[in-house]
């Protein structure tokens, strides 16, 4: 520490660039994402420095291949083993991370370290120069020391900034040749298609009361996608095992009773329709996380890693209430999660579907007919959704034969299209929601698991 309080040494963080050089020696396939926000002077020790430059160059000759072995080979290539301390120091590097998931935190400690220092020599430099006697010119002085330190803040640019003319090259033919498709995922049903949902980086949230079925809307969607349109989702299961969440998904899916199912209490018929749906399953692209309390960090390392292998279409969270973040209060706390997840869905470029609870207000109301402010911790859900839809079923409240089997979806808020409402037709035995055709109700049972 020198007289004046400022510490004379320079700010860095020797462990976390090794857990940044560790996390690609571990997963080659992160170095795409290191290199997008931190270079090679970003790192203040000089073998790292060297080290990542070392990496930069075998990530262009061949992307995805910067491990350990490769690394040590480049090593020995360049004969640059002795200075970089060879295999012995790189597994060093990867015994230093503690879990990949933590990445993006390392990153930013690097990187914002990295900026710091950049402030500190700017901050030299300017000063040196106002002490320069040789300049006569005030104006000058203050013209370079901003120079000096917009070079710092150059830093925090990035690669976000796009050119108008970039982005015309980038959507125009996509716009004029778009020939009236849907613009986001196809979910399968059709209203909720046209209103244009579930587009790419779009947070979709689906709120309900307790009992309404929204778990079961979910897992038809993922259905529909994952099957049909042959879509990678990952659903975050935070209140149903795995195990139940695939028995759910199988009696919708091959039409067998829920009920049955469990007791296996089954046909024939219900045993082939089961085999049928088993084998869709089996082939199609779904991942199910079902940890109980995993934190934002994690979805979102888990989302990255199918994403960096191009298997991510969509994510799915039940429910949104359930995940938890450090804050000051529980709103300050829900503010966070429905910001993260919105981030989340931006930077994979997948729409994420997260399920939420309503207040009980809607069960006040004669037609208990659900509404945007009936969101807990609605403010925050309310302002990063791009969609947000209401699911009710008005036969859950009192039975007619004008309700029985039928729900509604109130599209509350839609940044790319029109709201308004829409019927579904509700199986309860089956746990499924399909398209609501008036005359469906006498069709008869189909040969083999199909959607409506």
């Amino acid at each position: 520490m020198s007289a004046s309080g400022i510490p004379e040494k320079l700010p860095y963080d020797i462990d976390t660039e090794k857990c940044v050089l560790g996390s690609v020696l571990r997963d080659p396939r992160c170095f795409a994402e290191v290199d997008a926000l931190v270079g090679a002077e970003d790192f203040y020790i000089p073998r790292h420095r060297e080290l990542f430059l070392l990496m930069e160059g075998l990530e262009r000759r061949n992307p995805g291949h910067c491990d350990a072995v490769s690394v040590a080979h480049e090593q020995d290539r360049l004969h640059q083993v002795e200075s970089l301390g060879g295999p012995a120091y790189l597994k060093e590097l990867m015994a230093t991370v503690p879990s990949i998931a933590f990445l993006e935190n390392h990153i930013r400690i690097v990187r914002d370290l990295a900026l710091r220092r950049g402030l500190i020599a700017a901050a030299d430099t300017i000063q040196r120069s106002v002490y320069d006697e040789t300049v006569d010119d005030v104006n000058e002085l203050v013209s370079a020391a901003e120079k000096t330190v917009f070079e710092v803040g150059d830093r925090l640019v990035g690669k976000d900034m796009i050119s108008a003319r970039e982005l015309v090259d980038r959507n125009l033919d996509r716009l004029m040749n778009a020939n009236g498709e849907p613009q986001g995922l196809v979910t399968g049903y059709m209203e909720l298609d046209e209103k244009q949902g579930f587009r790419s980086g779009d947070l979709v949230v689906l709120a309900a009361r307790p009992g309404m079925g929204k778990t079961a809307f979910a897992l038809n969607i993922l259905e529909r996608v994952a099957i049909k349109e042959k879509k990678a989702v990952l659903m975050f299961s935070l209140e149903m095992p795995s195990d139940q969440l695939m028995t759910r998904l199988l009696s919708s899916h091959a039409r067998i009773s829920h009920h049955n199912l469990r007791q296996g209490k089954l046909t024939p018929e219900d045993r082939r329709r089961l085999t049928v749906a088993g084998g869709a399953f089996r082939n199609a692209r779904v991942f199910v996380d079902d940890s109980s309390q995993p934190s934002l960090a994690q979805i979102r390392a888990k989302a990255r890693r199918l994403n960096r292998d191009g298997a991510l279409d969509l994510i799915i969270i039940d429910y949104l209430q359930l995940l938890g973040a450090k804050a000051e209060s529980r709103q300050n706390e829900i503010s966070l999660i429905s910001r993260t997840l919105k981030s989340i869905a931006r930077d994979m470029k997948v729409p994420v579907l997260a399920l939420a609870q309503l207040n009980r207000k809607a069960e006040e109301r004669s037609d208990h007919k659900p509404m945007l402010s009936d969101l807990r911790e609605s403010g925050a859900i309310e302002q990063d959704a791009d969609m947000v839809m209401l699911l009710m079923r008005e036969d859950y409240y009192e039975e007619t034969d004008d309700n029985r089997d039928k729900a509604n979806i109130t599209i509350a808020k839609n940044r790319h299209g029109s709201t308004g409402d829409f019927p579904l037709r509700f199986t309860k035995k089956y746990m499924r929601f399909e398209n609501f055709i008036q005359e469906s109700a006498g069709m008869p049972m189909p040969s083999a698991p199909a959607f409506d």
